[in-house]
Parts: C-alpha cells; structure tokens; sequence
C-alpha cells in the first residue's frame, strides 16, 4: 500500500484538522470529526450530514453558508457512531428553528442517524431526516428502498442547504430535499479499485483489461464485471439506465460528472461531452454541468453521471449563493449571523479514559462476566484481518476493524463496572458499542449485550448452570427480535441473524434437556459456526452485500462470522473458568 498518510489510525483525525486549518473563516472543529460552520446560523433551520470519511470532498467540504450546518465523519467508509451524530446535532440545534438530517441510503447510516435524532426529539429538538437513494444501479423504480445514496446527495445538500438559508421552515426544507430526492438519479463505473488505509490492500481487484459497472462509493465492487469499452460506450449505458428511470423528457437537467478520487479531469471531461451530446440527441436540455470531485471513494479510479430533473424553483435553490470549502458561487450574506465565543458541542469522553475511572475488584458474577467480555475483546483484535478479509469482496473491507474498534472500547469501560450487577455490566457494554462504533455493528451488537443484560434480572441470574442457560436463552430471543426490528433483516437474507438464530434454538434445546451451561454454549457455538458457515450460498438481501446481487453468493457474511467468532468465545471462556 502506498499512500501519503502517516499512521493509518490517525488519517481521519488528520483529514478534519488538515480541512479545519486550511479554511479556518469557514468552518471549525467542535468533536471528533464534527465540523460546523464556522458563523453558527440563527433562527433557521439547520442541516446535519455526514458519513464515513474517504469521499472528500464530502461531506465537510460542504459545510458552510448556502449547504449544510455540519458534517459528522466515521472511519473510513464507516458510518459516525451515534453520540458523534448527537453531537452534531446538538452543536447546530441551540437557537435554529428545527434540524434535517440529509442521511445516505446505507444500514449503519440510516440506523446511527436515526437513533441520535430520537434522541434529539426527546430533548425538544425539532429534527427529522431525508433518505437519499439515487443509485439506479441497484433496485428497480419500485425498489427504490433498496438503493444506494451516492453523489446525487451533493445536489441534496445545495438546494435543501439553500431553502434553509433562505428562512424556510423545517417542513419546506424536507419537502424541498425529498423533490430533489425524488428527481435525481445516478451510476457510476470503476477501473481500479481503492485501499482503505487500515485494511492494506484493494476492496477488490480488476485486470488491465476489466471494468466494474454499477460501482457504489465505497471502494465495494459493481453489479458486474467487463471488458473495457471506450468511455463513450460507458455513458452510454450509464445514461440508458438514468434516462429510463424517470421520465426527462421536456425537462432540463444539472448534470454531475463526478470523479471518484483517482480519474483526472481530462477524462472526466470526455465522459461531459459524450455526456451532453447523448442528451442532446434524446431532446434533453442541460442547464448546468458540475464536473470535478465532488463525492469521491479515496482513490479509485472510476466516475458516475448524476442528473436532476428540474424546474424553475429548483433552479433557483442550485443558483443560490454558496460558501463552503468545496462549492462557492455567488456573494454569500453572513450579516445576520455570527461566531459565538463558546459553541462547541459537548465534550465526548474517549473510551480510553474510562479506564482510568477507579474501582473496586470485581467479584463473583461480575468478574465472570468482565473476564468473558474481555475474552471476545482479545478474540475480535486477534481475528480482526480474518473478518476484514470476509467483507473486502462484498462490503466495504471494514467489518474487523469496527469490530476490533468497538470491542476495545468495552474492554476499556471494564473496569469502571467492577461493582456492578453482571446485568448493568451488559447493558452499559451495549450501550458503549452503540455510541462508540460507528456502521451497522455497533447498534447491532449494541443491541445483543443490552438485551441479554436484559434478561439477567437480578445477581442470581447466573448462579446455577439451570439460571444461566435460561436467562441467556431469553436474552438471545430477545436480541433476535430486536436485531431484527433495527436492520429489517430476516433468517435467510446473508446476515447476523443467519448465526444468532440456530445459536438461540441450540440454547432452547439445551434448556429442555437441562444441559449443563459449559455443554449448552458448546452447542450454541456450534450452531453458531454451522448458521455462519450456511450464508456461504445464500444471496444476499440486505445490507451492503445485497448491492451485489448474485455476485454475494459464494461469500461467508461477516457479521455472521464475527457472532459465531463470539459465541466460540463465550464457549471456551466459560468452559475454562469451569474447570
């Protein structure tokens, strides 16, 4: 891997600070990877958005008078955890009249960004949220649930960012980011594949020869793979899809000839001239191109067409003025508004620091419990390549690192909950995971330790194999039906759950059989491992693997890899403190 970076663990860190000094008038710095506009807007409504980092410009480059109010960044490619949401939502909240959140179309965002807004609203927050879903690669016209969010969300951020400027209240800057939602459409292509710093190598590899068609902006692979056309036969069937997703006709269109980090601008510009002489031919005007980087995926080497049917009001919106680090056009007025002395968000407290917290030696059930965390936070470090590598050829290559992350962080929050219930302790250790992991996995797995913490009553929970058994049975149920309500996935769909539910009926029937508690997490691990192994066939219907269609078939799914890697642990730790 060769890259301009220092440390890969200090690259996103560094990104913000580098974008933060470099225009110091525009924007500033209030959490981790929170930016918000440097002149706080009053009396309006402000806008949040955010991501994984990887795709810069986007989404900090966006901050500023006439876009967006502030930008939470994750790990690369990562959706933020939800306390960084929170915190952006609540460095942009005091004196505004309501909150958009503009949330890309993937799991982890759309679960992270709409957990922190419940949490705004019950703070008497007015926030809400707009889903973008352009991606025509992916879904049908009628499947549109099932699309992605890729660089149509630019033209998001410009007209919703220029409504809200304009004073419009929280209602009509949501109508206005749906309208936009609504008439936007793109695909994209790639030629070369991109490496996440912390994973060393490509998410996927291509011959010279080879292409993939249907690419998202995640360093993940196409729909399919081709031979290399020339760039010309390339927008062609980009723009066959576009045009007969929605109807143009009679319209004129902003086009946005997107780089996605690696292709120069003189390719760019041959894919804008094939681009405007096949709208010209198909009797659709172009009022506008946009062409340059504008929602990258690091440094892959690939491009997409967005177009946006509009009219007379949206072309307003995207005429607007603008004053950002990477979209400026017009004479932005900041009369009306000014920089507090003090408007930084909350202080977030590091997990690293929860360790110094003093307290007691845990004991009995509480030290059981710590000691069998502590176990799946060694195993998640140790099997973290192994997990990555699962998720390179049908994710975005970063499913053992959020693991190995998110585990590490509960392992440093241990030894504050010495005195603690072992039910406390697994509630506050899924707690932990949901606001310090960013992606799908933390409030997944989040949700698997609060539910079983759940389940463990009273200390007496685990003192007899009998009580074990039962309440982690119960508490495995019951994360089941709540994993289950917060992805949306079901049994079969290539997730998670393919893992956890033969785990839960092995448990079941360990109980009936009055199975011992050692013997009855053997079985589940067991069940386990054989439920993850058994995704290997199956295609998958949700998450970022299901993007891929017929190609996820073949690949064992991560998450389900990463909970039989816990239960084995939860297994062997147990059985070793029996004897």
């Amino acid at each position: 891997m060769k890259k301009f970076i220092n440390r890969p663990e200090d690259v996103e860190r560094q990104v913000v600070d580098g974008y933060v000094k470099s225009y110091p008038a525009l924007i500033r710095k209030v959490g981790d990877d929170v930016v918000v506009r440097t002149h706080r807007k009053r009396g309006k409504v402000t806008l949040v958005s955010g991501g994984g980092m990887g795709h810069e410009p986007a989404h900090l480059g966006y901050v500023g008078t006439g876009m967006l109010d502030a930008a939470v960044g994750g790990a690369i490619y990562t959706s933020p955890a939800v306390d960084r949401i929170s915190a952006g939502i609540e460095a942009v909240a005091p004196d505004a009249t309501g909150v958009l959140l503009v949330v890309k179309n993937y799991t982890g965002d759309v679960i992270n960004f709409r957990l922190a807004e419940e949490a705004a609203r019950e703070e008497g927050v007015a926030c809400d949220h707009v889903v973008v879903n352009d991606d025509v690669a992916v879904g049908t016209p009628t499947q549109r649930e099932q699309r992605r969010g890729v660089a149509g969300t630019v033209f998001v951020h410009k007209c919703a960012g220029a409504a809200a400027e304009a004073g419009e209240p929280l209602a009509e800057v949501k109508r206005v980011a749906e309208k936009v939602i609504d008439n936007v459409r793109t695909m994209g292509v790639a030629i070369a594949p991109c490496t996440v710093p912390a994973a060393g190598k490509p998410g996927f590899t291509l011959a010279d020869d080879e292409m993939e068609i249907g690419v998202g902006i995640h360093g993940e692979p196409g729909i399919r793979r081709e031979k290399m056309e020339p760039v010309d036969a390339m927008v062609d069937e980009i723009l066959d899809h576009v045009l007969a997703d929605i109807d143009y006709a009679g319209h004129e269109v902003a086009v946005l000839v997107n780089g996605a980090g690696g292709t120069p601008d003189y390719e760019l510009a041959l894919v804008a001239n094939h681009v405007h002489d096949v709208l010209s031919a198909r009797h659709v005007g172009v009022w506008h191109t946009y062409m340059g980087n504008y929602l990258t995926s690091l440094e892959m080497r690939g491009f997409s067409v967005s177009l946006l049917r509009l009219d007379d009001e949206l072309k307003d919106l995207l005429s607007a003025p603008a004053d950002t680090p990477a979209w400026q056009q017009g004479e932005a007025n900041l009369a009306e508004d000014a920089a507090p002395e003090e408007d930084a968000a909350p202080k977030q407290v590091a997990a690293s620091e929860a360790s110094n917290v003093p307290a007691a030696e845990a004991t009995g059930a509480t030290k059981a419990v710590i000691d069998v965390i502590s176990a799946v936070a060694d195993a998640m470090g140790a099997h973290k390549d192994e997990l990555t590598e699962l998720d390179q050829p049908i994710g975005d290559s970063d499913h053992g690192i959020n693991m190995a992350r998110g585990f590490s962080a509960a392992r440093a929050l241990l030894p504050s909950l010495a005195g603690e219930a072992p039910a406390a302790v697994l509630k506050k250790v899924g707690s932990t995971l949901v606001s310090k992991v960013g992606g799908s996995s933390g409030p997944l797995y989040g949700t698997l330790f609060r539910k079983v913490g759940v389940a463990l009553k009273g200390d007496d929970s685990l003192a007899s194999d009998e009580n074990a058994v039962r309440c982690l049975a119960a508490g495995l149920s019951k994360a089941f039906v709540g994993i289950e309500d917060l992805g949306g996935a079901k049994p079969g769909d290539k997730t998670m759950l393919d893992a956890i539910q033969p785990a839960m009926e092995a448990l079941e029937h360990a109980r009936g059989e009055d199975a011992p508690l050692v013997e009855a997490l053997a079985q589940a691990a067991d069940a386990a491992e054989a439920g993850a192994e058994a995704t290997v066939p199956l295609q998958a219907r949700k998450g970022r693997a299901s993007y891929l269609g017929e190609r996820s078939v073949g690949h064992k799914d991560p998450g389900a890899a990463s909970f039989a890697l816990l239960m084995r642990t939860v297994a062997n730790a147990v059985a070793t403190r029996a004897k």
